[in-house]
This record gives structure tokens, C-alpha cells and sequence, in this order.
């Protein structure tokens, strides 16, 4: 998907840099290691090495949980970042773990899976990622769509209404409350997949609408 959207970034004219969490991809450590802290430092070395390489204006583009270091940083980072692009993401953490309003959250973070967490120190989420129980915790005192609200950095935020994982309501009220760009993708789940299309098929809907808001973001 990003290196999707990053081919056609480039082509638009813009440098890019992508970058894998700690304990995501090929990046070091395991997952159930993963903190919010941990993000935090791992956003603030990729965007410093960014302001380092390469000129303004700078963007940043984030999907689901990506989202919380990203708005997290944001006062920080506001007289730098010209602009942040956010996909399904999550804005509302109560409503997507602590009382999920969705499936997904309901199945992990009620009941007996909440006490595997308690009892293991992690839960898996799926074949490649576990929740540990520090970031759980972490999750009661962070809000990171509170400091997207209050944050002056224009944003544009794409979201699929089939999206199982982050509850859409969630993110388009918090996005109406910043007055952000919000753009829906209808009947698309939380990998803006429609039924009836394939993950790779080109020219996707999400990547077209940031391409376009960033463009436009640059001749401002």
C-alpha cells in the first residue's frame, strides 16, 4: 500500500521516506515490545532525519495507529509539518480498544481475551502482531485525537465505512470537530479493499485523494 503511494508521490514531484515502527516489519523488536514512548522516538528520528535530508515543505502521511504518534507530535512539530494525511486512523482510542464500538474490538479487548492479556503479558492480535500489556496500558493515558483537535496543522483524514478495526463514526466526528478535509470511501474495509476488488488492483481511491490534497497543499 505505502509503497504504492509512495511511487506515485515521487512522480508527483515529491520525496518521500518510509519507515517501519519498532517491532513492525523489518524493523528491530518484537511486537508485544511496542509501546506508544517507543513510536514517539522512532516518528521523531524518521522526521528529523527527513528534515535533514531533504527541503520543504514537509507532510506526513499515516494510517491507523500510525496515527496516534503522528497527532501526538504534532505540537511539536507544528511550525515544521505543513500538513498530515491520516487513513482510517485512530483518533479515539476509547472507542476502538477501552469500549470498542466494533467487532474486532469487542472479540480482543473484552471478556477472556483481556484477562490473556493480564495473565500472558500479551495478546495476539494476528499471526504477526501481540498487544503487550504496557501498551494496553499506555492507551488509558494518551489522546491522541484531542491534540489533532487543538493542533493549528491543516489534515486531511480518508476513511472506509466498512472499516472492522477503527470505528468510522469515531473518526469522522473527531475530524468534523478539527475542521479537517474528510474524505469517505464507501463500503471499504480498514485495508481500503471493496468487495469485489483485489488489495493491488491500481489507482486507488485513497492514494488519488492525498496525492491531489497534497499537491495542493505545496502551491498554498
Amino acid at each position: 500500500m505505502f509503497v504504492r503511494l509512495a511511487d506515485r508521490l515521487t512522480t508527483a514531484g515529491f520525496d518521500v521516506v518510509r519507515f517501519t515502527y519498532r517491532g513492525h516489519g523489518d524493523s528491530d523488536g518484537e511486537s508485544a515490545g511496542v509501546t506508544i514512548g517507543g513510536e514517539l522516538l522512532d516518528f521523531e528520528a524518521a522526521f528529523e532525519h527527513t528534515v535533514t535530508e531533504f527541503d520543504g515543505p514537509y507532510f506526513v502521511v499515516a494510517k491507523s495507529f500510525g496515527a496516534v504518534s503522528t497527532c501526538l507530535s504534532l505540537d511539536r512539530y507544528a511550525e515544521d509539518i505543513a500538513g498530515v494525511a491520516l487513513w482510517n486512523p485512530v483518533l479515539d482510542i476509547e472507542g476502538t480498544f477501552l469500549d470498542p464500538s466494533v467487532e474486532w474490538g469487542r472479540h480482543h479487548f473484552t471478556g477472556e481475551r483481556l484477562e490473556t492479556l493480564y495473565a500472558d503479558g500479551a495478546l495476539p492480535l494476528d499471526e504477526e502482531f501481540s498487544m503487550g500489556r504496557v501498551l494496553y496500558e499506555e492507551l488509558h493515558r494518551y489522546a491522541p485525537g484531542e491534540r489533532f483537535v487543538e493542533s493549528t496543522v491543516p489534515a486531511l483524514v480518508v476513511h472506509g465505512t466498512a472499516d472492522e478495526i477503527v470505528p468510522y463514526d469515531d473518526t469522522r466526528r473527531v475530524a468534523r470537530r478539527k475542521g479537517a478535509a474528510f474524505h469517505t470511501i464507501e463500503d471499504a474495509d480498514h485495508g481500503f479493499v471493496r468487495p469485489g476488488e483485489r488489495p493491488a488492483d491500481e489507482d486507488r481511491e485513497q492514494d488519488r485523494r492525498t496525492v491531489e490534497w497534497l499537491t495542493a497543499r505545496t502551491s498554498d
